[in-house]
């Protein structure tokens, strides 16, 4: 490929000679516009101009162009500091325009092409220069300027010496006429062409590597300035919603309040909607299903980022309390794929709800904050003899996962004195007795809230990313939409994926076509019709790379983390069974839209062949004729009580949900 920077003097004739270039077939990189765009899109390098420069935006968003120019103009120290936070993501934008070119030409049309690092992107750089009086000549009758502002103008930029020293060739325009100069300036570029034969012929091996065969690199050599600012700040806000949410009804709760602080309402069956209107389904109080109903009919199809809240974890049984050796437990049940020794010996608490025969619904939340734990007891090593020689899986039954929840009895004769105490402390806090324990739905979750882990901070440590993680990234890529998308924006929350999406809130559920098709039926559109055309992205975790345990991944097609979203063509386990396998058409569709938002991702695969597998619900929006791929954030010691993200990963995440949501592909 041959790219050509192009700068150079203002009246010389650049506008002409990028023209002559258009006309050859190459495709022209307006950096000037590529900024502006840039500043529309990229919130972190706004907040590093903000942090820096002051208030420098306009009440409509647009930058205050005179008000920034005023901070900078003569100050040599305000210039470079500004320059030194806009050159790195003008070249990454850059850079990311080559990669994605079709075509085997580009031209890059930039004031700053050498100074900002750009110039070293190019096969050359070319300075269109002219004499002083051309010039002049020009600028006055373009510009409307006097000859003294016009000559000031002039006086203000560089020299034609600095180019020549610079640029790799000089395209001297001494030509007043300008199709004669359009003329020349084409016959200059097709000599240029031969030169580079099309840019391929004369590449060594590095070249053709770097274009076959580009080394995948990590996340932080290739983030644009001041977006690093943006990923912690989006990090901070996801460590809050874990918090706030270790159950699904919690999950649906929190994500109701964001919501409506963004301006959604509840929707009610029938209402008329218009396109930016903002409408949220709350299924049951476990699954939530928002909408932003966009420019387009929904003839033409909606995207969708569909993702799950709830978690492994262990389930009170319906008659879960008892005494044994003066001491009370409480009996469980695990919820989906766990390893059982990980649940023992660390703190827990319990979060749910208990609903009695009057209808009244109690939340109950006990072991967080200073309130005591919980705990599940393990076997000291000096009499685990026994018990080492066995196999992970059957070192612990479940069976054995009893919670220690009192030890104290209550004052008096009689038996199960301990238990009685403990029930008697539950009815003075929440008013319920021991037969209400059948119609409740209380969750043990580990005790800890999300914290920040490793030295650099780089990564997050918590209970629940799996998948709250893409739960949260899904519907804070909703909440930030600004105005009404193309097409109408979706965005599913639901519950029961760890054990197969069965049930009123999994993603099997009639609750998600219900909702669609009351979405259709408002604007007359069969629901069919929509679904056909509509495009979901399966925002499900998937497995990282984890070096100390290297024999069970395929390293070449597995997730890393600081490197991106996992794009999981297929899961499932073994032969792909439960597997919805994306087609090639829609993974190149979901490239090309990431890669046009500078999203960074990478192929994943849940670890080798035959060592296992997983399934999403992407299988659930595939049956409905749903175009849907999987997606989502690479993970540590996922399905335990504590995993591990890296905060780059969860940023990249909701920047992809965002950018399919704002797609008109």
């Amino acid at each position: 490929m041959i790219v050509i920077g192009l700068t150079g003097p203002t009246g010389a004739g650049k506008t002409t000679a990028l023209e002559a270039l258009a006309g050859l077939g190459f495709e022209i990189v307006d950096c000037d516009r590529l900024y502006y765009q840039l500043l529309a899109r990229d919130g972190g390098l706004r907040n590093a101009l903000e942090a820096a420069f002051g208030p420098v935006f306009l009440p409509d968003g647009n930058l205050d162009r005179r008000r920034l120019a005023a901070r900078v103009f003569g100050d040599q120290e305000e210039l470079a500091r500004l320059n030194a936070l806009v050159y790195p993501a003008m070249s990454a934008a850059v850079e990311q325009k080559i990669r994605n070119c079709s075509q085997k030409r580009l031209a890059i049309d930039a004031v700053n092409l050498v100074e900002s690092g750009m110039g070293e992107l190019c096969s050359a750089t070319v300075a269109v220069t002219a004499p002083p009086a051309v010039r002049l000549r020009r600028i006055m009758v373009r510009d409307g300027l006097s000859e003294e502002q016009a000559r000031a103008r002039i006086a203000a930029q560089k020299a034609d010496a600095w180019y020549r020293e610079h640029c790799t060739l000089l395209l001297e325009n001494e030509a007043e006429d300008t199709e004669r100069f359009a003329r020349l300036a084409g016959e200059f570029f097709q000599v240029l062409i031969l030169l580079f034969n099309g840019g391929e012929g004369k590449m060594d091996m590095k070249e053709w590597k770097e274009k076959l065969m580009p080394e995948r690199k990590n996340g932080y050599d290739r983030l644009p300035a001041g977006e690093r600012e943006a990923v912690n700040a989006y990090c901070q806000d996801y460590k809050a919603y874990l918090d706030a949410g270790k159950t699904e009804r919690e999950c649906v709760q929190e994500g109701i309040r964001l919501a409506e602080a963004k301006g959604f309402r509840a929707y009610q069956r029938g209402m008329s909607l218009q396109a930016g209107d903002k409408v949220y389904v709350n299924n049951r109080g476990k699954m939530l299903m928002l909408a932003v109903i966009g420019k387009e009919s929904l003839a033409q199809g909606v995207h969708i980022a569909a993702a799950h809240v709830d978690s492994p974890r262990l389930d009170l049984k319906p008659t879960p309390l008892y005494e044994e050796n003066e001491l009370a437990y409480l009996k469980t049940h695990y919820y989906g794929g766990i390893r059982k020794y990980q649940w023992v010996t660390i703190p827990l608490a319990i979060h749910g709800v208990v609903a009695l025969k009057d209808g009244k619904v109690i939340p109950v939340v006990l072991g967080e904050g200073d309130e005591p734990k919980l705990f599940i007891s393990d076997l000291l090593p000096h009499l685990g003899a026994e018990q080492n020689k066995k196999a992970l899986s059957e070192a612990f039954a479940g069976e054995q996962l009893n919670l220690l929840v009192g030890s104290e009895p209550m004052e008096g004769e009689g038996k199960d004195r301990v238990k009685l105490a403990v029930m008697k402390r539950l009815y003075e806090k929440y008013g319920f007795v021991e037969a209400d324990f059948i119609s409740a739905e209380l969750e043990v979750v580990p005790a800890a809230n999300a914290a920040d882990a490793g030295l650099d901070g780089s990564m997050i440590a918590s209970y629940g990313h799996d998948d709250r993680v893409c739960g949260y990234a899904a519907l804070r890529a909703l909440l930030d939409l600004d105005g009404a998308p193309a097409k109408t924006a979706v965005c599913i929350l639901a519950d029961k994926e760890e054990v197969g999406s069965a049930g009123v809130a999994g993603m099997a559920t009639a609750a998600f076509d219900t909702f669609m098709e009351d979405l259709c039926e408002g604007q007359g559109v069969p629901v069919r019709v929509c679904m056909e055309k509509s495009m979901c992205l399966s925002a499900d975790v998937t497995a990282a790379f984890d070096p100390n345990f290297p024999d069970v991944y395929e390293k070449n097609n597995s997730a890393f983390l600081n490197y991106g979203i996992g794009l999981s063509k297929y899961t499932g386990s073994r032969g792909k069974s439960g597997s919805n396998d994306a087609s090639a058409e829609l993974v190149a569709r979901v490239r090309r839209i990431l890669d046009d938002k500078g999203v960074f991702w990478q192929m994943a695969e849940l670890g080798k062949v035959d060592a296992g597998g997983g399934g999403t619900v992407a299988k659930f929006m595939g049956d409905r004729n749903i175009d849907t791929l999987d997606a989502g954030v690479p993970v540590l010691a996922m399905h335990a009580p504590c995993e591990v993200v890296a905060k780059l990963d969860c940023y990249m995440t909701y920047k992809a949900c965002k950018a399919i949501y704002e797609s008109a592909d």
